[in-house]
């Protein structure tokens, strides 16, 4: 008899073993945990269900599969979990009777096992006895049984009269539910590497806030607030992160101007860490999170690693530390932030010629005397403040690519023929032809707005995208050149005064 429910969607969850390994109050907190993310992330997807505690699993009943499932499969905690596909009351002989209604057509010409787990105390027959009675019902529509390697595997867990029989048994993230394991402040660039570092302490159980340094301008950060946003969206079930965005120019030209260039990356990474101990205090948080793996880049030895790590009060953590770039890679692509990642260009090279891969505490802390540590505190003090579940679509969308104003201290190019440039073009703008200009963005700094301007305003419009997702923040003028001569009736005249 097949037993009716609330819901027309049942889904089995096993935990995580490291779960079911700890003390029984232990085990019962954690329970709880991961009991209060999924009620959260099923809640936030908009779908009906119930939880329920089921010999040591859980069981969602839900309206809407699809999404269930997609909330469980990121939910940290979960080691596998099953779709069900019929719950079957009455015993061994309803069973099996059910099993060829639902498995028939399944096994027809195909090889094919099934495997029963018992659960509870209440068992008539062993495992291997229902497996032989089952799996004798549906021999006569298969090719045969094959315990190895079968084409079709049909499995049960069977609790007293009750069996629920399902084909899909799918590993789940496993880990530990988030929130148990404390608080901590992750620096984030948005590159690969600190979104998987990341995620692998999500894993372990702790929730995670970001600090980003911004080193280019309001087009990189709305970058960073976009993978940060669906990091979160995705895996961060069950908390309420929030990304602390720092304006770390002032800081750089700071540095810049007061160090030797061979130490200009150590030290921006101690004042990147100086700024995420400073907010870990503020809020209360037990570590700082880098994505550092060793050997990586030059300021990542283990000489500079220790220099860095000497101004963090707190105890810095590095899960990828032993990883390569594949594997980082790898990881960013099953975590789905890999596509943004790549669009990230590389902001912390300050000398790509000659940087220091061994350094002394005792040196950077002499090159560091003559810096103004007022101009970090000051920037920390002003930081922006997202709370990534607040964040709209709006709030990440890049600025619309069209602009009717042109910003104090912009940079005006012009894409025109230079033919046409000659004719007439906007006092001090620069003259770029499309190919010209995507071959010279290097050459361009990223602090700064840049303005477009066409004949039509179509083809600036496209470059301005372009630029856009390299990372600069850069706009088409809405109207193209009919519209500038208005503004600028003098056009080129204005470059001889």
């Amino acid at each position: 008899m097949e037993v009716s429910t609330r819901y027309p969607h049942v889904i089995i969850i096993r935990l995580a073993p490291e779960m079911m390994l700890k003390a029984p109050a232990t085990r019962k907190k954690f329970q709880k945990a991961l009991r209060s993310n999924m009620q959260e992330g099923l809640e936030r997807a908009g779908i009906e269900f119930d939880i329920i505690g089921h010999e040591g699993r859980m069981q969602v009943h839900t309206s809407d599969q699809e999404k269930a499932l997609d909330v469980i499969s990121r939910t940290f905690g979960v080691a596998s979990y099953s779709p069900i596909d019929k719950i079957i009351d009455g015993g061994l002989e309803a069973h099996k009777e059910a099993a060829v209604e639902l498995y028939k057509e399944l096994v027809t010409d195909k090889t094919y096992a099934v495997r029963i787990k018992r659960l509870g105390n209440k068992k008539k027959f062993t495992s291997v006895e229902m497996e032989r009675h089952i799996g004798g019902c549906l021999r006569p529509f298969a090719k045969k049984v094959d315990l190895d390697n079968p084409e079709v595997m049909i499995k049960a867990d069977v609790a007293g009269d009750l069996a629920y029989f399902y084909t899909q048994k799918i590993a789940g993230p496993g880990g530990f539910p988030i929130g148990i394991q404390g608080n901590a402040i992750t620096l984030i660039s948005g590159g690969f590497d600190s979104v998987v570092a990341a995620w692998y302490l999500m894993k372990r159980g702790a929730m995670n806030d970001f600090v980003f340094c911004n080193l280019a301008g309001g087009a990189y950060e709305r970058m960073v607030v976009e993978i940060t946003k669906v990091l979160c969206d995705r895996w961060a079930t069950g908390t309420r992160p929030k990304l602390y965005c720092i304006d770390f120019e002032p800081v750089i030209n700071d540095l810049r101007a007061n160090t030797a260039p061979e130490w200009w990356q150590v030290i921006l990474k101690r004042q990147m860490y100086r700024a995420g101990c400073e907010i870990a205090k503020r809020i209360g948080a037990d570590a700082l999170v880098t994505g550092e793996a060793l050997g990586q880049v030059s300021s990542q030895t283990l000489s500079n690693l220790n220099t860095i790590d000497e101004v963090s009060d707190i105890p810095v953590l590095r899960p990828l530390i032993g990883f390569d770039k594949e594997q980082i890679i790898k990881d960013a692509r099953m975590i789905g932030t890999d596509k943004l990642s790549e669009k990230i260009p590389e902001y912390c090279a300050l000398n790509k010629r000659r940087p220091a891969v061994k350094s002394g505490r005792n040196t950077i802390a002499k090159q560091e005397t003559k810096m103004d540590f007022s101009v970090l505190t000051d920037m920390v003090e002003g930081c922006k403040i997202y709370d990534m579940f607040d964040v709209t679509d709006e709030d990440i969308a890049q600025h619309s690519v069209f602009i009717e104003e042109i910003p104090e201290k912009a940079i005006i190019i012009d894409c025109q023929p230079e033919s046409l440039y000659d004719d007439w073009h906007v006092a001090g703008a620069k003259n770029y032809t499309a190919g010209k200009l995507m071959n010279s963005l290097r050459e361009l700094k990223k602090t700064q707005p840049y303005v477009l301007y066409c004949p039509f305003g179509t083809q600036s419009a496209v470059l301005a995208e372009r630029m856009q997702k390299a990372g600069y923040e850069a706009y088409s003028y809405k109207g193209g050149i009919k519209q500038l001569k208005r503004m600028f009736p003098n056009g080129a005249e204005l470059d001889e005064e």
